[in-house]
C-alpha cells in the first residue's frame, strides 16, 4: 500500500475541519519549507473558511492603504485567536509558525483576543507597538476581544480602532518569508463560502444560525456581539448606509466606570422605591403562572421521594411490594430565550428610562428563575445630527441619497447566558442621560433578530419597547422623511413572514401597530409593567 504523503494528509485534515473542498489546490500554493509550516498554512485556510466572510471584511475595510493593511492584520489576529481557542493542535501550529511579517499590531491584538502570549520571536514587536500606543487605545482593545466571535461587530470595532491607532504607529509593512507563506488574501468573495438557511432581504447572504452557534461555542459573556450573530452582507432593497466605520456594539458596563454605574444604580433605586413594589407584584404573578406550568406532574410507586400517605395501607397489605413514595417532575417546557430590545433615544429621558430600567430588571430576574434565558439590549446613536458620518458626507460634497448617516450605538446590557448578578451594574446606564440620542429602529431590530437566530433554544421571543417612530434628523433630511419608517416596515414584514422568532412590541404613548402585528400601546410609562406582564404571559403560552 502506497503511503500517504504529508501534503495529502494535511489536505484531508483541512477538508474535515473546515469543509475545504479545494484543499489540495490551495496547499499547492504554499512554499512552506517544513511539515509544521504546511500544517500552519492549512490551519489558517480552515479558520478563514469557518470564521471569515470576505464580503463583511471588504464592507468595513478602510480605503486608505495603510489603514487597510492594519485592518487586514487585525482580522488575521482574530482568526488566529479563534483557532488558538478552538483546538490545542491548531494553537501550537499557529504559534510555532507565525510567519516572518514585522506586524506587531497583529500579535498585540492576538494576545488581547486569545488571552495567550504571542510567539517568542514576536514579543519585541508586540512590546514596541504597545509602547507607541496611548493607554486609552490599549484599553479599547477589549472591545475587539468581546466582539471576536461576531465578524460584523468585530469589523466595525476594528475599523474604528484602526482609524484612531494609525497616527501613533510607525509601522513597517509585512515581509513574508519566502519559505513560509501562510495566509490567503482576506479580500474577495470566496466562491466556497457557505450561505445561511434564513436568507431574506434583511441579510441576503448569511451564515446559518447553526454555524454561528458553533462559532460562539458557549462564550456569550454579555459582550458579544458579539457574540452570536448571523452575519448580514446586505440591507433591504433601497436602504443604504453611508458608512459603518463609526458604528459600534458595546457592553453597557464599558460605557462608564463601575463607581459611576453604582452611583446611577443607587439613584435609580431611590427614585423608584414606591414603584418597585407594584412591578414586583406583577412579576410574581408571571412567576407563579410559569412555575405552575413547569412543575405539575407526579410520579407514583417510587423507591424514594415524598411519602404518599394514601399508599401506606396497600404497602402493608402487599408486604412491601407496593412502594409508597412519589416524586414531583418538571412538565415539558420548551427551551426558551427572550430578548428585550429597549429604545434609548433622547425622548425616553427621565422617568420613562427609570421605569424601563426597573421593569427590565425585575422581569429578567423572574425569567431567569424560570430557566428562561433573557437578553437585554439597547439602541441609540453615537451623536446627534449625523455625527462623524454626517461630517464625512459634508466633506464629500453632500452626494445625493447618502443613506443612513448617523453612527449606530447598540448596547448589550445583559447577554442571554449571563446571570443577572453579573449584569445588574450595567442597568445604571439607563440613568445616564448623555447616552440617549436618536433611534434607528430598523437596524437595531435586525441586530437583535440576528442574535436570536444564532441561539439554540426552540422558542425565541423578541419584545421591542419604544416610544415612537425611528428618528435621525440628518438621515431623514438627506433621504426623505419616510426613509427610516420604510426600512423598519421592511425589516418587520420580513421577520413576521419568514422568521421562527416571535416578534412583539410595546409602544409608549404611540400606536406601533402600524408597524408590528403583535403590538400593545400604553398611554404612559407607568403602565409598562402590566403591559409586559400580559405580553410575556401570552408569548410564553402561560
Amino acid at each position: 500500500m502506497e503511503p500517504i504523503s504529508p501534503r495529502r494528509a494535511v489536505a484531508a485534515c483541512a477538508r474535515a475541519l473546515g469543509d475545504v473542498d479545494d484543499a489540495d489546490a490551495l496547499l499547492a500554493q504554499s512554499n512552506a519549507a517544513t511539515h509544521g509550516g504546511l500544517r500552519a498554512f492549512a490551519d489558517r485556510i480552515v479558520l478563514q473558511r469557518r470564521f471569515h466572510d470576505a464580503a463583511i471584511h471588504q464592507h468595513h475595510r478602510p480605503g486608505e492603504a495603510d489603514a487597510a493593511d492594519l485592518f487586514d492584520a487585525v482580522e488575521q489576529a482574530r482568526l488566529d485567536a479563534l483557532g488558538a481557542q478552538w483546538l490545542p493542535g491548531i494553537a501550537r501550529n499557529l504559534v510555532a509558525y507565525p510567519g516572518a511579517d514585522d506586524d506587531g499590531v497583529r500579535w498585540l491584538v492576538f494576545e488581547t483576543v486569545s488571552g495567550q502570549t504571542a510567539p517568542k520571536d514576536k514579543t519585541a514587536l508586540t512590546a514596541r507597538v504597545r509602547s507607541e500606543l496611548p493607554q486609552g487605545l490599549l484599553d479599547s482593545l477589549s472591545a475587539l476581544r468581546d466582539a471576536a466571535r461576531n465578524q460584523t461587530a468585530f469589523a466595525a470595532a476594528a475599523a474604528e480602532w484602526v482609524r484612531r491607532a494609525r497616527k501613533y504607529l510607525g509601522r513597517q509593512q509585512s515581509k513574508p518569508d519566502t519559505g513560509q507563506t501562510f495566509t490567503l488574501p482576506l479580500r474577495g468573495i470566496d466562491k466556497y463560502q457557505r450561505r445561511g438557511r434564513y436568507e431574506s432581504p434583511v441579510g441576503a447572504a448569511t451564515r446559518s444560525a447553526q454555524q454561528e452557534r458553533a462559532l460562539q461555542a458557549g462564550t456569550d459573556d454579555g459582550a458579544s456581539p458579539a457574540g452570536a450573530l448571523v452575519e448580514p452582507t446586505g440591507q433591504p432593497v433601497g436602504y443604504r448606509v453611508f458608512t459603518t466605520a463609526h458604528d459600534r456594539i458595546v457592553n453597557a458596563a464599558t460605557l462608564a466606570s463601575r463607581d459611576e454605574l453604582e452611583q446611577l444604580r443607587r439613584k435609580l433605586d431611590a427614585e423608584l422605591s414606591t414603584t418597585r413594589a407594584t412591578v414586583a407584584r406583577l412579576a410574581k404573578k408571571l412567576l407563579r403562572v410559569l412555575m405552575a406550568r413547569q412543575v405539575r406532574e407526579w410520579r407514583f410507586d417510587r423507591d424514594e421521594g415524598l411519602l404518599d400517605a394514601s399508599r401506606l395501607a396497600p404497602m402493608i397489605a402487599s408486604r412491601g411490594v407496593i412502594r409508597p413514595f412519589k416524586e414531583e417532575t418538571d412538565s415539558p417546557f420548551p427551551s426558551t430565550v427572550v430578548t428585550l430590545l429597549i429604545d434609548h433615544s433622547g425622548s425616553m429621558r427621565g422617568r420613562p428610562m427609570q421605569i424601563a430600567a426597573l421593569t427590565v430588571e425585575i422581569f429578567a430576574r423572574v425569567l431567569e428563575r424560570c430557566n428562561v434565558k433573557c437578553e437585554v439590549l439597547g439602541f441609540t446613536t453615537r451623536e446627534w445630527d449625523g455625527g462623524e458620518p454626517g461630517r464625512e458626507w459634508a466633506a464629500a460634497g453632500y452626494p445625493e441619497n447618502p443613506g443612513r448617516l448617523n453612527a449606530l450605538e447598540h448596547i448589550i446590557i445583559k447577554g442571554a447566558d449571563v446571570p443577572w448578578r453579573r449584569a445588574r451594574a450595567g442597568l445604571g446606564l439607563f440613568m445616564r442621560d448623555e447616552e440617549l440620542k436618536e433611534n434607528i429602529d430598523g437596524e437595531a431590530l435586525t441586530w437583535a433578530h440576528r442574535r436570536l437566530l444564532a441561539r439554540g433554544e426552540k422558542r425565541r421571543i423578541l419584545v421591542v419597547v419604544s416610544d415612537g417612530m425611528p428618528t435621525d434628523e440628518a438621515t431623514l433630511a438627506a433621504n426623505g422623511y419616510d426613509y427610516l419608517d420604510a426600512h423598519l416596515r421592511q425589516v418587520i414584514d420580513d421577520i413576521e413572514a419568514r422568521s421562527p422568532v416571535q416578534l412583539a412590541a410595546i409602544g409608549i404613548g404611540h400606536d406601533v401597530s402600524r408597524f408590528y402585528r403583535n403590538a400593545t400601546r400604553i398611554a404612559r410609562i407607568d403602565d409598562l409593567g402590566p403591559a409586559l406582564t400580559t405580553k410575556l404571559m401570552t408569548l410564553l403560552g402561560a
